[in-house]
C-alpha cells in the first residue's frame, strides 16, 4: 500500500510542477500581449495592450527591485526584532482605516443582500436566500458581528481589515513553515498588494474565506500537529466550506497531503469525521432559518456549469440562471458546442480568469454606479466614482496588472527551479493542490476573476520563493566568479 501511494504521489508531483510551468508560462506571455479587461456593465473582454500595460509592468519590476533592496536593508539593520512586524502591521491598518473613510462605498448586488438579511436579525429578503442559501452561512457570520458589535456596516469593513492582517500573517508564518525561515519579504509584498488593499470595501464571504483559508494551510503545514489542533483544522475546513463551498478543493487538498506526503490516515479520517457531523448539524439550522417555499427557488448545480459554457461571454455569468436546468441541457449545450468550439470556450474563459489580474476589485472598492454609491462624499470619492472616465481607476487598474504579472514572473521562477529538500518539496505541494483544482473547477463552472482571489497569500509565498531564489543564483554566481 505505501509503495502504491510513494508511486502516485511521485507521477502527480511531476503532473503539478509540469501544468503549472505551463500555467504561469501562458499567463506571463498572455499577459504580455493581450489586455484581459473587465467592463463595468458586468462582462469579460479583450483588448490589445497599449503602452499604459508596459508602463504598469516596468513601474512594478522597478518596484519590487526597490522592495528587495528595502528588505534587505531591515534584515542587516533589525535582523532579530519582532517589533518590525508589528510596526509594518499598524501601519497597514492605519492605511485601511484612512482609506475606508475615504472611499466610504455603500453595499450593492450581493452585498447589500446580505447585511440587509444580517442588519435584520433575518427578518428581510428571505426569499433571497431561498433562492441563494450558499449565502446563509455569511449572513450568520454578519449577524454575529452586529449583535458583538454595534449594527453598522462599518463594522464590517474593520472585520476586513483584520481577516486581511490575518491573512498576510498567517501566509508569512506558511513560509516559514515550509522553509524552516523567518522571510519579511512576504509582509512587505502582501502589505504593498494594492488589489488586496482596496478589496476591504467588499463586505462579502471572499476577505474571510481567504483568512480561514490561510489559517488552515498554516495548520496543515506544521511539522507535527496535535490532537486540539486536527479538531481545529476540522472546524476551520467546515466553515470555510460553508461560507464558500468551493473550499471543498481545499479540503480535497488537505487530504491529497496528508495521504500521499506523510501517509497518516487517521488524521484524514478524523477531519473527514468532524466534518462530516458540523455538516449535518448545519443543515439543520439552515432548513429552521429558510422557511421552505412552494415552487422551486434554487438554482440547480447545472444553472452555473450552463453559464460557465455560454459562448457569448465565454463562461461569464450571463444572467441565465434557471430553476429549470437540466444535466440534459448541459449535454445538450456541449452536443450543439461540438469539441472545436467548446476547446475554443474554454480557452478564453480560463485565459481571462488568470489574465485578468485584479480581481475585478475596482468594482468592489469604488461602486459600478456614478448615483449615490457612497455614504458620503470626500475628495477621494470625486476622483473614482466615474466608471468610465476616472483617471485614478485607470492609473490602478493599469497598477495591479502590473503586479500581478510580477508576482506570476517570481512565482513561475520558483515552480521552474526545483526545491533540493524533499520536506521543502512535499510541504509547497498542497499550495501547487489548490492551484490546480480550482482551475479545474472553474473549467467547468461560471466564472469571475475574484474567484481566484483565494490564491494571492499563495502567490506571495511563491513570488517570496522566486525571489530568494533568484539571489542564491545570483551570490553563486559571484561567489564562482570571485573563485576564478
Amino acid at each position: 500500500m505505501k509503495k502504491t501511494i510513494t508511486i502516485l504521489d511521485k507521477i502527480i508531483s511531476k503532473i503539478s510542477i509540469y501544468f503549472l510551468v505551463i500555467l504561469f508560462a501562458v499567463i506571463i506571455i498572455g499577459m504580455l500581449l493581450v489586455n484581459s479587461v473587465y467592463l463595468y456593465v458586468d462582462k469579460p473582454d479583450f483588448k490589445i495592450n497599449n503602452s499604459w500595460n508596459y508602463l504598469g509592468i516596468i513601474m512594478n519590476l522597478a518596484w519590487i527591485v526597490f522592495l528587495v533592496i528595502g528588505h534587505n536593508w531591515l534584515e542587516k539593520k533589525y535582523p532579530n526584532k519582532k517589533y518590525i512586524n508589528k510596526i509594518m502591521m499598524l501601519l497597514y491598518l492605519i492605511g485601511e482605516i484612512i482609506f475606508l473613510k475615504l472611499v466610504p462605498i455603500k453595499p450593492f448586488s450581493d452585498m447589500l443582500q446580505v447585511t440587509d438579511i444580517a442588519l435584520s436579525n433575518f427578518k428581510n429578503k428571505i426569499e433571497y436566500l431561498q433562492v441563494y442559501p450558499n449565502n446563509l452561512p455569511i449572513a450568520i457570520v454578519f449577524n454575529l458581528i452586529f449583535r458583538i458589535t454595534t449594527y453598522d456596516v462599518f463594522v464590517l469593513k474593520i472585520v476586513n481589515i483584520l481577516c486581511n492582517i490575518i491573512t498576510i500573517y498567517f501566509a508569512y508564518k506558511i513560509y516559514q513553515n515550509i522553509y524552516q525561515k523567518e522571510n519579511k519579504m512576504v509582509l512587505i509584498l502582501g502589505i504593498c498588494s494594492v488589489s488586496t488593499f482596496l478589496y476591504v470595501n467588499h463586505i462579502y464571504n471572499d476577505v474571510i474565506y481567504v483568512a480561514l483559508t490561510t489559517s488552515i494551510l498554516y495548520l496543515v503545514t506544521k511539522k507535527e500537529q496535535n490532537v486540539k489542533e486536527v479538531v481545529l483544522i476540522s472546524i476551520l475546513a467546515f466553515l470555510q466550506f460553508v461560507i464558500r463551498p468551493v473550499g471543498i478543493i481545499l479540503n480535497i487538498a488537505i487530504g491529497m497531503y496528508y495521504i500521499l506526503k506523510r501517509q497518516e490516515f487517521k488524521k484524514v479520517l478524523t477531519i473527514f469525521s468532524i466534518f462530516l457531523v458540523l455538516e449535518i448539524g448545519y443543515l439543520q439550522v439552515e432548513k429552521s432559518l429558510i422557511p421552505e417555499s412552494e415552487e422551486k427557488m434554487k438554482f440547480p448545480i447545472w444553472s452555473f456549469i450552463q453559464m460557465g459554457i455560454n459562448e457569448e461571454e465565454f463562461g461569464f455569468q450571463d444572467a441565465s440562471h434557471s430553476t429549470k436546468w437540466t444535466f440534459a441541457d448541459v449535454k445538450d449545450r456541449i452536443v450543439e458546442l461540438g469539441p472545436f468550439k467548446l476547446i475554443k470556450l474554454l480557452g478564453k474563459k480560463q485565459y481571462w480568469l488568470w489574465t485578468e489580474g485584479t480581481y475585478q476589485v475596482q468594482r468592489y472598492a469604488f461602486g459600478v454606479e456614478e448615483g449615490e454609491q457612497f455614504f458620503y462624499e470626500t475628495p477621494a470619492t470625486k476622483l473614482v466614482c466615474d466608471t468610465q472616465n476616472s483617471k485614478v481607476r485607470k492609473a490602478l487598474e493599469y497598477f495591479m496588472k502590473g503586479q500581478y504579472f510580477v508576482l506570476i514572473v517570481l512565482s513561475f521562477i520558483d515552480v521552474m527551479i526545483r526545491e533540493d529538500k524533499k520536506e521543502i518539496k512535499d510541504k509547497k505541494e498542497i499550495l501547487f493542490y489548490l492551484i490546480i483544482g480550482l482551475f479545474c473547477f472553474y473549467t467547468i463552472w461560471e466564472m469571475k476573476s475574484r474567484y481566484i482571489y483565494c490564491l494571492y497569500p499563495i502567490f506571495l509565498i511563491l513570488a517570496t520563493s522566486g525571489i530568494e531564489k533568484i539571489k542564491i543564483k545570483k551570490e553563486r554566481r559571484t561567489s564562482e566568479n570571485g573563485k576564478f
